[in-house]
């Protein structure tokens, strides 16, 4: 129980953070005058925070290393969404290479 807690904390933080991050930059940019380039900072902070949580969950299960497989499956799906794959190849596509990976023995 308190290990779901302790998640749910954790993506209540992370949401109230990435909406006060997109908060600040609407009230700020409308009350002080910031460069075209200071707004799309602030506009991006939101995603890179949420960027930095997944990568971290990319190679990270709880402490110990997730293994090569989702590793090579997440790899797999950001090449092919930089591509501009739908959405639903993408997923299917990760989730086919992380899965032979793990059925042939790399984990």
């Amino acid at each position: 129980m308190a290990d779901n807690m302790l998640i749910i904390g954790g993506i209540a933080l992370l949401a109230g953070g990435t909406w006060l991050m997109r908060f600040a930059g609407a009230t700020l940019g409308n009350r002080m005058p910031l460069s075209e380039n200071t707004r799309k900072l602030l506009s991006d902070a939101a995603t890179t925070l949420l960027f930095a949580v997944a990568l971290g969950n990319m190679f990270y299960e709880g402490t110990h290393f997730a293994g090569m497989a989702r590793v090579t499956g997440v790899a797999v799906a950001m090449l092919l969404a930089w591509r501009k794959v739908p959405l639903i190849v993408v997923i299917i596509a990760a989730a086919a290479v992380t899965a032979l990976l793990r059925y042939i023995g790399i984990s």
